[in-house]
């Protein structure tokens, strides 16, 4: 039964549940306090504290551990964007299940990554390093692969020919992403088991010297352009091959270098050329031994020269001798000795002359006119004969070349950096290739670099023996004498050659430290160089790193002397000397016997210590790309005769030249 006892005492259950949710509440916030303040709080170089951090491992799990992660994920980083940008469609596995892998040390033969190196500056594991990408159904998986010098771990990553790539494939985007970051989608293998695909009867597996479609392949099965398809499967050494000019060493080059290389010089033989004479070798020569080297004229005059019985040019009366009277020189249509002579040889006027050998008709020659028939008459006879002359005017029409479309500009490969770029007017008929260059830094090498810094050093640079008291040591140092009452000698600093961590003799040793300005010595502190400190250096330092030392407290005592025979100190106290709370007292110790003591001599010196370190050497590299065209139709140039200003041929794209002749 319902009673006001009951409803006050409300549900257990949710009494419960409240009750639980304020504990969780209550844990996690006291998680949170702890992480804020009882952990060790690390610096902005990611290192703790000195001094709150010695004797534990806190410090290397919070600053190391996060380097390393750090670096690991930039290594994956960097290969997974190269295996990104290698794999282009010719690239890719072309089946379902099919797989294409490339390891570090491939893929850095490749120029496609530089060697990576992990936190511990050894470099990563180039054989069990490597990239895996696999074909799915509908997309393509990639696993990233990478083992150090401490783990070995993976991501997977998606990719696919989606709507928001950029290029050909890219990586598949989530859709949960935090502002300002980056998501690396991992997740585990899922063994896939390809479904038996039916081959496809036209496909061509790497094609060597084919054309496929619009795509060339060389003798190696690479994609390539046309023009380097034509030079490694067709050898075209001083050829025209599809428009493109190849030289004699079957390299594309320009329409004037390959005729400067290839076209055979004319040579002309036993003819006269612009007023030269060329005998029968091809030769320059004088036209008696052109007439000599190519008419054999045995006994003959040729041109007023006479040639004797053995074809040599001889004087008139040799000739007459060697040969006997010559016969009579016909002449005929020509004007020889002041006179004319007609077509049969005739001695005539100078008007039949021109009647006989010039056909005149409708002329004026030398001053005579001839009409319509070729004969000689009257200046009126002429005009009426003749009339105005009718001419026909000359026209041309030339029609432009026709180019098929450029190529895509090719892919970036290698090249010497002494190859020139080809880049001409697309008018230009011979413009058939364009190559431009690329010119930028890679690294091509390694190579040792030292880095040097200057500090002051205390060290002995020499000792005396003189007589001293047997109770002590003496030591001097920049010149200023020291007794010490310790058995062990100053000069054990001469046995701290190596960085040991650890006291010697009266030397304690204080720790190591890293320093931006190197320390000095003094006649109580020694430091030990131990080595560069790159941490604030990238792959190169732009200044000189820090150096660590080790440093080291003489704890044998100094007391400064006038000599080595006083046992009192230069100020008047004694050498040996205690202090109690309160009080002061002070003894003298007695002297002892005198001896011959060596007393060493130290002094400050300038020293240079110098920290080596492999670093990468940066080079110019260079890269190519081409394109061409070919011709489709060849332009050329027509010409015709017709009226003057004859429209149909001008509406026609015809033009005057301005040439023209008689009808």
């Amino acid at each position: 039964m319902y009673t006001e006892e009951y409803e006050k005492r409300g549900y257990p259950i949710r009494s419960f549940l409240i009750k639980l949710l304020l504990v969780v509440i209550f844990v996690l916030l006291l998680v949170w306090l702890l992480s804020k303040f009882v952990l060790p709080k690390l610096n902005s170089s990611n290192t703790t504290n000195n001094a709150s951090c010695k004797g534990s491992t806190t410090c290397e799990v919070l600053g190391l551990d996060a380097l390393t992660s750090q670096i690991f994920a930039n290594n994956l980083e960097k290969m997974r964007d190269a295996a990104i940008t290698y794999y282009t469609a010719e690239r890719l596995p072309a089946t379902i299940g099919e797989s294409k892998q490339m390891t570090l040390g491939e893929m850095i033969e490749k120029k496609l990554v530089v060697p990576l190196i992990d936190k511990n500056n050894k470099a990563v594991d180039v054989d069990k390093s490597y990239v895996k990408i696999t074909k799915m159904n509908d997309e393509y998986l990639l696993k990233v692969n990478i083992k150090d010098s401490e783990k070995e771990d993976y991501i997977l990553v998606h990719l696919g020919c989606y709507a928001y790539c950029e290029s050909y494939i890219c990586q598949k985007q989530t859709t949960q992403k935090s502002s300002g970051s980056k998501v690396t989608p991992v997740v585990p293998i899922t063994p896939v088991t390809p479904k038996p695909v039916p081959p496809t009867p036209d496909a061509d597996v790497n094609p060597k010297c084919k054309q496929v479609g619009n795509k060339y392949y060389d003798k190696n099965g690479n994609r390539v352009s046309e023009v380097d398809y034509i030079k490694s499967c067709q050898n075209p050494k001083c050829k025209i091959v599809n428009g493109y000019y190849f030289d004699k060493n079957g390299n594309s080059t320009t329409k004037s270098k390959y005729e400067k290389e290839c076209t055979t010089p004319v040579t002309y033989k036993c003819v006269e050329k612009n007023g030269k004479y060329y005998d029968k070798n091809g030769n320059a020569v004088s036209e008696v031994n052109y007439i000599i080297s190519c008419q054999a004229p045995v006994c003959k005059v040729v041109n007023g020269y006479y040639f004797g019985k053995h074809g040599t040019n001889v004087s008139k009366a040799n000739y007459d001798k060697q040969c006997g009277t010559p016969t009579p020189t016909v002449h005929k249509c020509e004007y020889y000795d002041g006179k004319y002579y007609d077509k049969d040889g005739n001695t005539v006027s100078e008007v039949n002359y021109i009647i006989s050998c010039q056909a005149p008709k409708c002329k004026v020659v030398n001053g005579y006119y001839f009409g319509k028939y070729g004969t000689n008459v009257s200046k009126a006879k002429y005009e009426k004969q003749c009339g105005e002359k009718e001419y026909v005017w000359e026209y041309t029409r030339t029609t432009n070349t026709e180019f098929s479309d450029w190529t895509n500009w090719s892919d970036w490969n290698k090249t010497d950096c002494a190859t020139e770029e080809v880049n001409c007017s697309n008018s230009d008929a011979s413009c058939l290739f364009k190559l431009q260059k690329l010119t930028r830094k890679e690294k091509i090498g390694n190579y040792q670099k030292t880095y040097s810094k200057t500090r002051p050093m205390v060290r002995q640079t020499g000792s005396y023996e003189i007589k001293s008291c047997s109770n002590y040591n003496y030591v001097e140092i920049n010149k200023t004498l020291y007794a010490t009452t310790t058995t062990t000698s100053y000069t054990t600093i001469n046995t701290i050659t190596t960085t040991t961590q650890s006291s010697n003799g009266t030397w304690k040793y204080n720790g190591r430290a890293s320093y931006s300005n190197p320390p000095t010595d003094t006649a109580n502190t020694h430091y030990k160089f131990v080595g560069a400190d790159y941490s604030y250096c990238s792959e190169t330092c732009t200044t000189l790193p820090n150096y660590y030392y080790d440093s080291y407290t003489y704890t044998g005592g100094l007391a400064t002397v006038s000599s080595t025979t006083s046992s009192t100190t230069t100020a008047g106290t004694p050498l040996s000397e205690t202090h109690v709370a309160g009080q002061t007292t002070s003894y003298a110790a007695s002297c002892g016997s005198y001896v011959v003591k060596t007393v060493p001599i130290y002094g400050t010196v300038t020293v240079t210590e110098k920290a080596t370190r492999t670093e990468p050497l940066y080079g110019d590299v260079c890269y190519k790309s081409t394109k061409s065209r070919s011709i489709v139709k060849p332009g050329k140039t027509e010409t015709t005769w017709s009226k003057y200003n004859d429209s149909a041929l001008i509406n026609a794209g015809w033009t005057m030249t301005g040439n023209k002749k008689e009808k």
